[in-house]
């Protein structure tokens, strides 16, 4: 559904890479549910806490998005995907 790479390209969901700490509907031109793209306008970001919460339950955290995913109910391995994704970055931010 996504890509991570480093310019990567978009598929049914936007390409994750700098996500951590970026900026929600990051991806100028991808289509977000309207209440993403609402939150990426009021600049709202990506922080840990955010991720942790919309990885275990998407619809539960963001009624009204898009994202078909289910979620992640293991606290370790949201833990372990964040983790994964904080390396996709160009100047990580700090664990917290």
């Amino acid at each position: 559904c996504h890509t991570i790479d480093k310019g990567g390209p978009n598929r049914v969901g936007p390409n994750l890479y700098n996500v951590v700490a970026g900026p929600k509907a990051h991806i100028e031109g991808f289509a977000y549910s309207g209440v993403l793209a609402d939150a990426g306008k009021a600049g709202q970001k990506w922080g840990f806490e955010e991720l942790d919460k919309f990885i275990e339950n998407p619809k539960a955290y963001m009624a009204g998005t898009k994202m078909a995913f289910a979620g992640i109910k293991d606290a370790k391995e949201r833990a372990d995907l964040i983790k994964y994704l904080h390396g996709k970055s160009d100047a990580p931010v700090p664990l917290p």
